[in-house]
């Protein structure tokens, strides 16, 4: 659950996936059952009939990252055949959500030794020798190594796997994750990383023309083309998705990541909502906790409102938070996201209506931390800081850089990461800029850092290039502004400040037609807004002086 669920009563059905039969191995027992909302599977393998249908229910729901039923569906072709090998390594599998800045190794390693107390052990149970591959490639991730080393061991662990079975489209698709997985946690060099990137999205491409309705292929590649530059070869992906595995929640809400990246806010509002009720049908059905809800897809729904002008819905949202967190109980490591979510929403919603006076002043904190923190939590709480250090500032309680300096180093517990301390004094600056006219512009733009990787998702701070485009049209340098602001549409392509500021500064450049332009670009956007939003008015009158 967490950040994604799967619709009641997936876990009774017999077998949520179709399973067509490999070329015959020794001992394979292939078995084909009917879909009936988890996509479609293709994998031989030599466990007993019994166990068929729970491992590709596991599988299935593996490719679509709902980790823990698929790991009651692996425990389950466990208990069924306690010698079939692929079962535990498939387990091993769900306990990294390594995309999500979660690893527990124990877990996986616990798993293992079920099966046998050594990795040497292990890989003899293997039924067939493309199972024993597939362990292989599992048992270098879950290995003594630090985690960089053990994510760049199973890349090439499944690369072999696809070079000796190419025809696997298992094998492509978890290619593709292990691909990802280097990217993102490998400590790859720039080019090498870019290259697993490009070769993530060759692996998923193939498995996404052959299969298209097999659940990792789609899934993987939506996740490697997540940004600006490749997003238009994830649409097609993104539209499926959700038909092709609607029973896993994950799979409403991830077509949302393509949308974005391509400024689809209607689309990515509608995926979203689907995934939110989805999420809130699923606690309901089970008698979970809340703090298992989807918030993650909440943040990212929000934020569509926030793109369309829906402030209303937006601000409600931080209240629909709140009602559902009342009095539960967030101290769970697991449970990042609800810990943080009250406060990123209010952030969210300050930070892209500009209105400084709602819910920011008096709901953006840093909770505290669990004992243990994963890689999900820090991001969260590194954004936390920044958020609540930037909320003080606006909200009036912190006027010099010099308090703020002192605020950021407070929360963080005296421990405080350059990087974030920069970054928030940095958009301090640029704020007093844009609030107290231009003071110091030339020098606050020579330390401003290289364009960074675009967003995945919603920005969790303010926008470099939108804050200095701003106080470049304060300090009466429109065509300056110009350039800030289609630098930050780059990034973050169609977001409706990028696109009001762009219209502003081209107008004040006295390129009329070209502030037209992004004036309709921008009523697009708001084409449900709100009728109360404050630059509404601006936006129809800018769209129709053609």
């Amino acid at each position: 659950m967490r950040f994604r669920s799967c619709l009641a009563g997936v876990l009774a059905a017999c077998c949520s996936a179709i399973v067509v039969a490999q070329p015959p191995e020794q001992h394979v027992h292939p078995r084909s059952e009917p879909g009936v909302g988890l996509g479609e599977i293709r994998f031989a393998n030599s466990g007993a009939p019994s166990a068929q249908a729970p491992f590709l229910r596991g599988l299935a729901l593996l490719h679509s990252f709902e980790y823990e039923e698929a790991a009651e569906g692996f425990r389950d072709a466990q208990h069924a055949d306690p010698s079939f090998a692929m079962a535990f390594w498939g387990e091993a599998v769900t306990y990294s959500h390594l995309l999500w800045g979660e690893d527990d190794r124990d877990a996986a390693r616990r798993a293992l030794e079920r099966l046998a107390p050594t990795r040497e052990a292990r890989l003899a149970r293997a039924g067939t020798a493309r199972e024993r591959a597939y362990g292989t490639a599992v048992e270098a991730l879950h290995s003594e190594g630090d985690l960089p080393s053990r994510v760049r061991g199973f890349a090439e662990g499944m690369r072999q796997v696809s070079a000796s079975y190419p025809d696997d489209p298992d094998a492509a698709a978890f290619t593709s994750l292990a691909l990802l997985f280097s990217a993102y946690v490998g400590e790859l060099p720039p080019d090498a990383r870019r290259a697993a990137r490009d070769e993530a999205i060759t692996f998923a491409e193939r498995v996404f023309t052959q299969y298209p309705r097999h659940p990792g292929g789609v899934h993987y590649l939506i996740h490697a083309t997540d940004e600006p530059d490749f997003a238009a070869r994830g649409l097609e992906a993104a539209r499926r998705y959700a038909a092709i595995a609607p029973e896993a929640e994950h799979a409403l809400h991830m077509p949302s990541h393509i949308f974005v990246q391509l400024g689809l806010w209607d689309d990515a509002v509608a995926s979203n909502e689907r995934a939110w009720a989805a999420s809130r049908a699923e606690v309901a059905a089970r008698k979970l906790s809340n703090a298992d809800l989807s918030f993650h897809a909440l943040q990212w729904l929000q934020y569509g409102y926030l793109q369309q002008g829906q402030y209303g819905k937006a601000r409600g949202l931080i209240d629909t938070a709140r009602d559902v967190l009342a009095g539960v109980d967030l101290t769970n490591p697991l449970h990042v996201d609800g810990r943080y979510t009250v406060g990123w929403l209010s952030f969210a919603y300050a930070a892209n209506t500009g209105d400084w006076s709602g819910p920011v002043c008096s709901t953006t904190y840093v909770p505290a931390a669990p004992g243990s923190s994963s890689a999900r939590e820090r991001s969260f709480r590194g954004s936390a800081i920044y958020q609540a250090a930037i909320a003080n500032m606006m909200c009036g309680r912190d006027s010099t850089i010099e308090s703020l300096r002192a605020r950021v180093t407070s929360l963080a517990g005296g421990d405080v990461e350059a990087p974030l301390l920069k970054t928030t004094l940095l958009h301090a600056r640029l704020l007093a800029s844009i609030r107290e006219g231009p003071r110091d512009l030339d020098a606050l733009i020579a330390e401003l850092p290289p364009a960074g990787r675009p967003p995945v998702g919603p920005p969790s701070t303010l926008r470099t290039d939108e804050l200095l485009g701003e106080a470049l049209l304060k300090a009466g340098r429109p065509r300056e502004a110009v350039a800030a602001y289609e630098r930050a549409l780059q990034l973050t392509p169609k977001r409706s400040a990028a696109l009001l500021g762009l219209s502003r500064a081209r107008l004040a450049a006295g390129d009329r037609a070209g502030s037209v332009e992004a004036y309709c670009q921008l009523l697009a956007n708001w084409h449900k807004a709100d009728p109360d939003v404050p630059a509404l008015p601006e936006v129809r009158n800018g769209a129709a002086a053609r």
